[in-house]
């Protein structure tokens, strides 16, 4: 009964298109440590650990705001050096995936609110080869995501 009521909803109910997401990777250039999260997930009733992400849900705002918001909302972090680094369009998934960096990010004096539902639980810097063994052990999930964290460490090599 279940699989016939999805099965009707697929062709009844109209689809909300997916929107666009930015990720947000701190990145601490004197330490070469990367910032992430890990998050409770009311849908899916678990936690994970991922990067500082947001849906592009501001009307008028561009992709930098809500890369900026969603650092401030998440972490409570803001930085002077905040700058796109990539994008996946949308031809290649289902959704465009907006991607930047924020180098030496700062706590935020007065910290917003975070209005998602979601909760963060926890956030930790993490080195490369942390990075490595959090993938190989599947803590983090290896997505686009990941793709990026991965080159924003070649990026910082030195």
């Amino acid at each position: 009964m279940k699989a016939l009521k999805k099965r009707i909803c697929r062709c009844l109910c109209p689809k909300k298109p997916l929107r666009e997401v930015v990720l947000i990777f701190p990145y601490n250039t004197e330490t070469d440590e990367l910032f992430i999260i890990q998050e409770y997930i009311h849908h899916y009733k678990k936690s994970f650990w991922k990067f500082v992400s947001g849906g592009v849900d501001k009307a008028g705002k561009d992709l930098f705001t809500h890369a900026q918001e969603e650092l401030a909302e998440e972490v409570s972090m803001e930085s002077d050096n905040l700058y796109h680094f990539y994008s996946f369009e949308k031809i290649f998934g289902n959704r465009g995936i907006h991607c930047y960096i924020a180098e030496n990010p700062k706590l935020m004096k007065k910290p917003i609110d975070n209005p998602d539902l979601d909760i963060i639980e926890k956030g930790t810097w993490i080195t490369e080869a942390m990075f490595q063994e959090m993938v190989n052990d599947h803590k983090l999930i290896w997505n686009e995501g990941a793709m990026v964290a991965q080159q924003v460490f070649n990026r910082h090599k030195k």
